[in-house]
């Protein structure tokens, strides 16, 4: 096939990944999928890289037949335009800017529980700003931080990344995280299974939303989490494993970004395993994501809806006309049962 010209309206600089493509467009997408399209992202940066369906093809290890699904699926969803030629043939991919999808009025916002009274305003969580290297090198030369980075590295099992070490430099110079609390975060996240520095940051991030500052706040809140992701699982009978990463970012937005109790978080489960028989995230995801938008906080809001599902299914029914059928031509009698049994029992 073919080289193709990459364009963009998305602004360059950087390469961004748009929080609403992380928050609609990604948890409903194939994983590989995504993968294409965080490719392009990338690709739009280095003009001199020569693209094609080909090549695409094999920085991804998929088939040219994958790509091309992939890019239809995305031209659907009117995150790019892909321009042909009269015969069929790609000539370029237009990165579109990313909408809002159809029935949202505004960016997704988790919110997060707060140790603190309902009252509190959430604090304000700073943005991420890059380090140069002297910044780099002059709190490498702090034997707290140079600490720090020594027991990152233990608990992540390797040398640190720039890439790395600057999230670390995130969470202690601007979310203003003690070393401590970095260490019992890095420690939490790898001992649920993560070694992810996304991941890492994802927590943290909701910890910093949430007013957490010290580490004796930090256990207490995922204490409870714990005891929420193994009474999932067991809702789910899965009881020889822990969850693992994706599972694990269902969990913690049950619980945190759509904060629901535990107690609604199971129901919806053990409805899914009445459903389908199997364990399933996504289609849990999808019933805690309808209550969400249908305002449902406690379990007797769920039996109202229940019941008002009931109610509109009992009344189509008895709106359906009835069709006749044969024996609607017979005479329709009615019975005294008392009576015939009184009778037969006098002729014996």
């Amino acid at each position: 096939m073919s080289q193709f010209i990459l364009k963009t309206e998305i602004p360059a600089g950087m390469t961004g990944v748009p929080n609403l493509f992380l928050d609609y467009y990604m948890p409903a997408a194939n994983g590989e999928y995504v993968k294409v399209y965080l490719y392009l992202l990338r690709a739009l940066h280095h003009t001199s890289r020569e693209l094609s369906v080909s090549s695409l093809a094999d920085a991804l290890d998929h088939t040219e037949s994958d790509i091309l699904r992939a890019l239809k699926y995305w031209e659907k969803q009117k995150l790019l335009r892909l321009e042909c030629s009269a015969s069929k043939e790609l000539q370029g991919i237009y990165l579109l800017e990313i909408p809002m999808p159809e029935g949202q009025t505004e960016p997704l916002i988790p919110e997060e529980r707060s140790l603190s009274p309902a009252s509190a305003p959430s604090p304000a969580v700073p943005a991420r700003r890059s380090y140069s290297r002297e910044e780099i090198a002059g709190f490498s030369e702090q034997a707290q931080c140079r600490q720090l980075l020594f027991v990152c590295e233990q608990y992540l099992k390797k040398s640190l990344s720039p890439s790395e070490i600057e999230t670390l430099l995130y969470f202690y110079d601007q979310l203003h995280f003690s070393a401590d609390l970095i260490e019992y975060l890095v420690e939490y996240c790898v001992c649920k299974g993560s070694r992810s520095i996304h991941y890492i940051e994802t927590v943290a991030l909701a910890w910093a939303e949430a007013g957490i500052t010290t580490v004796s706040q930090a256990r207490e809140r995922t204490t409870t989490y714990t005891r929420g992701c193994f009474a999932i699982m067991k809702a789910f009978g899965i009881g020889d494993r822990n969850p693992v990463e994706p599972e694990l970012k269902y969990i913690e937005t049950w619980l945190h970004t759509y904060d629901f109790t535990l107690e609604l978080v199971l129901e919806a489960c053990r409805r899914t395993m009445e459903r389908l028989h199997r364990p399933s995230f996504e289609y849990a995801d999808r019933i805690l994501k309808k209550w969400t938008e249908q305002k449902v906080h406690t379990l007797a809001d769920v039996t109202a809806l229940d019941q008002a599902h009931k109610g509109r299914s009992g009344q189509k029914k008895a709106d359906r006309p009835v069709k006749p059928t044969g024996f609607s031509n017979f005479e329709q009698r009615d019975y005294d049962f008392d009576e015939l049994e009184k009778q037969l029992l006098q002729s014996q």
